[in-house]
């Protein structure tokens, strides 16, 4: 029997199937700490890289850690809440990506003393072409209010205190995640988010339900969800689990209720 894994989030369910077992490393630690899980771009400790190794490293990388990346934020895009989106900018040539996040901690905090904690954000940081920091968020959960009067009270951009905030309200679309994620993945491969994080989230975000399954796991799985075709299935080789396929499907909206 081979390894399957089922990744579940919004209204998406991958599936991964293998012809062989995963391996068990003895010793091996399980799980990932919670610095790699918020994405963050490191060096070789002893061994520093230059821009350019630090580039071809990351590139590597970068593949599966959008991918990691756009589940997160699709989970997220399940219809019930439509985020605001939110792009935040210095008007001084701020470049410290260092400052820039404690800048945004630091407008983070005002939003909860203003809105209370109940809201939900995910950001990831671009360089302008110029060197400043700006960076592209998703709220949910903040009041309506809190956009539709933004252009009487500037209240958000008075809250951020840096520079211009451009605000728009999202039809929740998952089209969201792949923006989101165009910039991550420019982000990840840039040398000067060296020991940094490639993007920061609220910690009550929605995570994609991953779980390992036997064969008949699988399948009862895929009928009790009521999916027909996978809109993609792609087989390729791997080097220690031999064949794998990779299949998406969409789950129907009759069937969404029974999961």
């Amino acid at each position: 029997m081979g390894y399957n894994k089922i990744i579940k989030y919004a209204d998406i369910i991958e599936t991964y199937t293998y012809d062989r077992q995963l391996p068990i490393r003895s010793g091996a630690r399980r799980g990932i700490s919670r610095r790699n899980a918020m994405g963050s771009v490191d060096n070789d400790g002893d061994h520093p890289l230059s821009p350019q190794e630090f580039e071809g490293k990351r590139k590597d990388n970068a593949m599966r850690a959008s991918m990691v990346f756009r589940r997160l934020v699709a989970a997220n895009l399940d219809g019930t809440h439509h985020p605001l989106l939110l792009t935040l900018t210095y008007k001084d040539n701020e470049t410290s990506l260092k400052a820039g996040y404690k800048d945004l901690g630091s407008f983070i905090q005002a939003l909860r003393y203003k809105y209370g904690k109940v809201f939900r954000y995910i950001a990831v940081p671009e360089f302008q072409k110029r060197g400043a920091v700006h960076f592209h968020a998703l709220f949910w959960d903040l009041p309506d209010s809190a956009f539709e009067t933004e252009r009487q009270t500037r209240t958000i951009s008075g809250l951020w205190g840096h520079g211009f905030v451009y605000m728009k309200m999202t039809d929740g679309n998952q089209r969201l995640s792949s923006y989101l994620t165009k910039y991550m993945a420019k982000s990840f491969t840039d040398h000067r988010l060296m020991n940094q994080k490639a993007y920061v989230r609220s910690r009550n975000l929605k995570k994609p339900v991953i779980m390992s399954v036997g064969n008949f796991g699988l399948d009862a799985f895929l009928e009790e969800s009521g999916v027909g075709t996978p809109e993609i299935d792609k087989s390729y080789d791997t080097h220690w689990l031999g064949r794998g396929r990779h299949r998406i499907y969409k789950i129907a909206e009759n069937s969404s209720e029974n999961l």
